[in-house]
């Protein structure tokens, strides 16, 4: 897959997707590597699987030096390090990498029998409480999970905006008085412009009306939108969320005007807005397609593209034209794209207009 040079601005948006998540699995005794290697079978994943060189196998990986050193390194090499063994040696291991919670890997300790599954860091932005529930579920574990929204069984703001695809590096001195705020109980105020999160748990909801109101006061308020605002306000976690991919082909050196008025009829269509969009896929042919740089560059998005071998794995689904087909080595392209961007979320049909196609996906968000 390539990657154009265009991309948003800021650091880490969210953990990758979960097939896209890089995970290991960490562990010093036999019994550990034998709960280790059921785990891995029932996630489903090639994970890595390492271990001290005494228990090393054709199945496993053998640590090289010290445990608590190696440990150190996995750690800031995967999205999800799962350690079964003593919680006290993955924090002395940890704790010299730690950076912060925008980009620290998602952490889940486990005792050998299983008996208890530790979400231990990153629990919200790194995943580590979904993984935790998830490989509660899968071995009959006691999830062990200690953050305060979750106890109180509250939403959180960081759970949120990764909801709508819409975090930003901006939030960040948000999440501790926003969940702290949801976690005590006290009044956050919740407006968006579109049903985009369903997760209210906690929230104050107000409508249109209201949010005047409340704007003109400083109490704790997450407002979702599709516009950048400027408001100067205490007590304010702006998100814009960006829920959708966009899949598109176009006819050789069509003019841009052309494709973003296909484009902008597509949107209308689907009632949604242009800054929705999170990023742009197409075809590989299609990278230096001026009409389509162009739209990305407009949007602030990314375009990424893949190779008709990567298409033609999903381009049966949908349907076929053969001119594109004779044309590019492949029958579907908007479609396709879209499905293979987000992993097989496509939302709507195919839409074509002058030449051009467009079809919408769900962006892929954090688990």
């Amino acid at each position: 897959m390539r990657i154009s040079s265009m991309s948003l601005d800021g650091g880490r948006a969210a953990m990758p997707s979960d097939s896209q998540a890089r995970y290991a699995i960490a562990t010093v005794t036999a019994a550990g590597k034998d709960l280790a290697l059921t785990l891995r079978e029932k996630l489903g994943k090639e994970i890595p699987i390492y271990t001290t060189p005494r228990l090393a196998d054709d199945r496993v990986i053998a640590i090289e030096g010290r445990v608590i050193e190696a440990l150190g390194q996995l750690f800031q090499e995967v999205d999800v390090l799962i350690c079964i063994m003593a919680i006290g040696a993955v924090v002395r291991a940890i704790a010299p990498v730690l950076k912060d919670k925008a980009s620290d890997p998602a952490v889940v300790v486990m005792d050998e029998k299983a008996t208890n599954v530790i979400s231990l860091l990153s629990g919200h932005l790194g995943g580590a409480n979904q993984v935790t529930r998830d490989i509660a579920e899968l071995l009959g574990s006691n999830p062990v999970i200690t953050t305060a929204t979750d106890v109180q069984n509250v939403t959180a703001l960081d759970n949120l905006a990764q909801s709508v695809n819409g975090w930003r590096p901006e939030l960040r001195e948000f999440i501790k008085p926003f969940n702290s705020y949801l976690g005590s109980g006290r009044t956050v105020y919740f407006y968006q412009e579109k049903d985009w999160v369903t997760d209210l748990r906690g929230l104050t909801l107000v409508d249109e009306e209201g949010l005047a109101a409340v704007l003109k006061g400083n109490e704790p308020l997450i407002l979702l939108t599709t516009e950048k605002k400027d408001i100067q306000r205490e007590n304010l976690a702006l998100i814009y969320p960006q829920p959708y991919i966009l899949g598109v082909g176009a006819r050789k050196d069509v003019a841009p005007a052309v494709f973003r008025e296909g484009f902008e009829e597509f949107c209308q269509q689907q009632g949604i807005s242009a800054s929705e969009i999170s990023k742009i896929v197409s075809i590989d042919v299609k990278k230096d397609e001026a009409a389509i740089l162009a739209l990305a560059e407009e949007l602030g998005c990314p375009f990424e593209t893949f190779s008709k071998e990567e298409l033609s794995v999903v381009a049966d689904r949908y349907p076929q034209s053969e001119f594109v087909k004779k044309t590019v080595g492949v029958g579907s392209v908007a479609l396709a794209s879209a499905d293979l961007a987000s992993q097989g979320q496509v939302l709507t049909e195919r839409f074509a207009k002058n030449g051009c196609t467009y079809a919408l996906a769900k962006a892929i968000t954090k688990k």
